[in-house]
């Protein structure tokens, strides 16, 4: 019997039972017959097979009452170009739902460039993976972002050629397929791995997967404790876990950037900023500005888990 079917039965059924008692009668004291009214309400249950059309009824809400309004999907194109329109120069914002399913969304004129000290996350994670205790011995790589504590994380791994690829294998699990560790020095200087150029888009795609990348917690503890000076950027947003990295650009000018985890909806957002300054302090004030922009944004922002 179909749904349909099984409603019109149900009807006729409760009309028939109010006709039968209709017909009936009692004695009254006289013992005169007297006319009993039976009042009957003929109820027609919707359930969830049998949606009603015209909106009376849906399935699992109450007949006559109208579903609740869906909410508007978040602007998120608009958010990051209010983030973009907070500050002066060439900047960029790039943000993806932590777990790695959802899209990378990103906005401004930035697009790639040196990663600088933010490629230690992955290196420490490379580490974490191989010698636990030569990440807690050099963990100022990430909490201070001491250059001498990430030259020692790379030696652990071979240094060169062994330790570019480890650290490249963890970007490939992070998603980041495209980047490229350098095995030798292509600035005098500088360190070897500080050169990866390392796009936005790849930067916050990776960072939505790392949580979910074996051996990243201890890492991710360290980004939560980064010293209270390194703190500007999405380090002002509370519950942010953060990695900074920041040098000159060959022609001149500042290159100061960051990405990290931060609260959004749901779950965590992974989100990647960019800039072209003139010196390190007006990079760290600009994206300072950017995250203070971005924070209100962030609960109508899809987050994830892993």
């Amino acid at each position: 019997m179909t749904p349909e079917h099984g409603r019109r039965a149900a009807v006729a059924a409760t009309l028939a039972i109010a006709v039968a008692a209709g017909g009936c009668s009692s004695l009254g004291a006289s013992g005169s017959p007297r006319e009993t009214v039976l009042v009957t309400e003929v109820v027609t249950t919707v359930t969830a097979a049998s949606p009603v059309q015209g909106g009376v009824g849906v399935p699992g809400a109450a007949a006559g009452v109208p579903p609740a309004p869906v909410p508007p999907a978040p602007d998120v194109p608009a958010a990051l170009d209010a983030v973009i329109s907070a500050v002066p120069g060439s900047s960029g914002v790039a943000v993806s739902a932590v777990g790695g399913a959802g899209e990378v969304r990103s906005a401004g004129l930035w697009r790639t460039g040196v990663a600088w000290s933010t490629i230690k996350v992955p290196l420490a994670v490379a580490v974490a993976r191989t010698d636990p205790q030569a990440l807690e011995a050099s963990a100022t790589a990430i909490t201070v972002s001491d250059n001498g504590a990430a030259e020692r994380l790379w030696d652990s791994l071979g240094g060169g050629a062994s330790a570019a690829s480890a650290v490249g294998a963890v970007l490939a699990e992070g998603g980041d397929s495209t980047s490229q560790v350098p095995s030798v020095h292509t600035r005098a200087g500088y360190t070897i791995f500080g050169q990866t150029r390392w796009a936005l888009s790849d930067q916050a795609r990776f960072g939505s997967r790392l949580p979910c990348l074996q051996s990243s917690a201890r890492v991710l503890e360290l980004m939560g404790q980064v010293s209270p000076d390194q703190r500007w950027g999405l380090g002002r947003i509370p519950g942010a876990r953060v990695k900074g990295g920041w040098g000159p650009g060959e022609g001149g000018g500042y290159l100061v950037r960051q990405f990290g985890i931060v609260p959004g909806a749901g779950g965590d957002v992974a989100v990647a900023l960019a800039i072209d300054a003139p010196s390190f302090e007006a990079g760290a004030a600009a994206l300072s500005t950017m995250a203070d922009d971005l924070a209100p944004h962030l609960p109508s922002i899809p987050g994830g888990v892993c």
